[in-house]
């Protein structure tokens, strides 16, 4: 740990420049502050440091490792980047689909309003013309709205707590520090300022334009339709288009995760992961200084758990798919010249096994052979490689045979390739295999190169936490002081690295499904207020011999005209929306034809249902009695 001027503290860390060719490996420099602005002066202190840095690194350890400007670049970001990693964009996702929803609850109370106010137009006009003060109309129009939205509002507060409280219970590891997430005094003021903003606004709409001339208007027309009525109408419309656009691209963007989430479960992580326990063990070095000591433990601890009850195969291995920490480590191929156009001569995964695990874990040797145990007593060292790395290194040929040396240092002695193994998801399901190399953790021990941390991998019959305690037992009987961490069955890693976009998708579906029920209403809303404003014409042309099927074919084209521009807005939304999710999607482009097709046709077909319901209720309008009510 080195500091900063302005007292700031930073962490050197290196790991992989993401997006770039894999030559480059960018050296990062947090800044561990928590005021904005101080963090500002932190970033700008550890970017002014990148020279001394670099130089200093290029001192003390030129002579094995020389880093540049070019391939490791530097980079400068604050804590809270680091915490939060790549789950940021996520967030804002969320932050713009929870927007999309308020807005569209919000449309659907304004709506609500507007109609209540058209029906009491009269009765405002009467209470005017009376002499009612504008004061105490507002007074009243004010409270009414108020106590509706918030009571709306609180009970959605109530819905949230317990919805928070559901979604942790689900999966309270999908995002970083997700247990602190609760309603403070934050999110309550900001429900409450939404709600009573609603309320004050669209509860005043009855006193809008409100004057004695036209007072007297609505007075002689009585309960015909005004033209404020049919203003009103206008933006109930407008709403309802609103609405079913957002609906649009929260179905949309819901539809691509879903279909990504799919896409990712169907990937071929280069092993099977049913029924496999793992752990990890991690060897002091001040109690395992020798080699021979740390190679006969593991040999000592995969016996033992080899002899128990239930027991398939048993191994162990310095790197546990499918998520482990990129090592890009400097590596020579013999007769593999470096070129500036060719790949360079950087492997990013070393991987220390144990005899069997490739058996254990069910991966492939393709060519050549595993390691065997007469490797560890063998002079000659050995290893394996990857297909990523066959192919990158050594194209339209076999490296089987060739020679490896995994260090870059003339002093280091060549390994052999004996076989070539099957690609393994190291970086993340969702990130293609890396180059790897497989060493022999016993004959290591030769070197004095052992791996100190090792995660033991063992197959059973049924079910692998049965077995848990048991393993921990021969752990402890060995070495009284050891720990045991990171218990868990493989499967439930592997869910664990699917955690985040699992939980991405369930919050946008559910997202997703709360606006298309809401527009489904919003556009019930509109056509049975405007079915009940069109009573007097329906009923005249029912009585001058239409049709029951041709009033309800009138009332349908209404509500498809918007439903359509809803629709089409809402498409054009999605396309320029969508691409701020193309991080988190996996095989599925942010335009896919199938997601864009599929959802406006379901959409489409509910807001015809919700049309279909005040349609058919409009051809039951008696003709008499709607001529005698005009």
């Amino acid at each position: 740990m080195d500091s900063v001027p302005g007292g700031s503290v930073t962490s050197l860390d290196t790991t992989p420049n993401r997006g770039r060719p894999r030559q480059r490996v960018g050296v990062r420099l947090s800044a561990l502050l928590h005021h904005p602005r101080l963090e500002r002066l932190g970033l700008l202190g550890a970017q002014a440091e990148r020279p001394t840095r670099q130089r200093r690194w290029n001192d003390e350890y030129g002579d094995t490792h020389t880093i540049s400007s070019e391939f490791h670049p530097i980079f400068a970001s604050d804590l809270r980047t680091e915490l939060l990693g790549d789950v940021r964009p996520a967030l804002l996702l969320l932050v713009g689909a929870v927007s999309f929803v308020l807005f569209i609850a919000c449309a659907n109370v304004a709506s609500l309003l507007l109609a209540r106010s058209e029906s009491r137009s009269g009765e405002i006009a009467v209470r005017v013309a009376m002499g009612a003060g504008r004061g105490r109309m507002t007074r009243q129009l004010v409270t009414e709205g108020l106590a509706l939205s918030l009571l709306g509002g609180g009970l959605g507060l109530l819905l949230a707590h317990f919805g928070t409280r559901v979604l942790l219970g689900i999966n309270p590891e999908a995002v970083p520090r997700m247990e602190g997430i609760s309603l403070d005094a934050r999110v309550v003021g900001f429900t409450v300022l939404v709600a009573v903003a609603t309320g004050v606004l669209f509860g005043l709409a009855p006193l809008l334009g409100t004057t004695m001339q036209r007072v007297g208007s609505t007075l002689k027309e009585g309960g015909a339709r005004t033209t404020r009525c049919s203003a009103g109408a206008r933006v109930r419309k407008t709403l309802v288009v609103a609405e079913l656009a957002f609906a649009v691209v929260l179905l949309v963007g819901s539809g691509l995760m879903l279909r990504s989430v799919a896409a990712l479960q169907d990937v071929d992580l280069g092993f099977e992961e049913e029924n496999v326990l793992t752990m990890e063990v991690s060897l002091p070095v001040g109690d395992y200084s020798e080699s021979s000591a740390v190679a006969q433990f593991y040999a000592d601890v995969i016996e033992r758990a080899g002899a128990l009850p239930g027991v398939v195969a048993v191994s162990a291995t310095s790197g546990l798919p499918p998520v482990r920490t990129l090592n890009a480590n400097d590596t020579e191929f013999e007769g593999v010249a470096q070129t500036n156009d060719g790949p360079p001569h950087n492997v990013d995964y070393y991987t220390a096994i144990e005899g069997g695990y490739l058996e254990t874990l069910g991966t492939e040797v393709t060519e050549g052979r595993g390691f065997q145990p007469a490797d560890a007593l063998g002079q000659a060292p050995v290893l394996l490689v990857n297909e990523r790395l066959a192919e990158t290194f050594y194209p339209g040929e076999s490296p089987v045979g060739g020679r490896i040396r995994p260090s870059g240092d003339e002093t280091d002695p060549w390994f052999t390739v004996l076989g070539i193994v099957a690609d393994v998801k190291q970086a993340g399901i969702s990130e293609p295999a890396g180059t790897e190399l497989y060493f022999y953790n016993p004959q290591l021990a030769q070197f004095d190169a052992v791996f100190l941390t090792m995660s033991l991998v063992i197959r059973v019959e049924r079910d692998p936490l049965a077995l848990a305690s048991a393993v921990e037992r021969i752990v402890r009987e060995l070495d009284p002081a050891l720990p045991v961490a990171n218990v868990q069955t493989l499967e439930e890693t592997i869910a664990g690295a699917m955690a985040q976009p699992r939980f991405l998708t369930l919050l946008l579906g559910v997202f997703a499904g709360i606006a298309l029920l809401l527009a489904s209403v919003g556009t019930y809303g509109v056509m049975a207020h405007s079915v009940a404003q069109r009573n007097r014409e329906i009923g005249i042309r029912m009585a001058m011999g239409a049709e029951p099927g041709s009033v309800r074919a009138l009332v349908l084209r209404q509500g498809a005209g918007l439903a359509a521009a809803g629709l089409a807005l809402g498409v054009l939304g999605a396309l320029g929306l969508t691409r701020f999710l193309a991080s988190q999607l996996y095989e599925v482009g942010p335009t896919d034809v199938r997601t864009f097709v599929t959802v406006p046709l379901i959409l489409g077909g509910v807001a015809l249902l919700a049309c279909y319901i005040p349609a058919r209720r409009a051809t039951r309008i008696d003709p008499v009695e709607a001529l005698r009510e005009a």
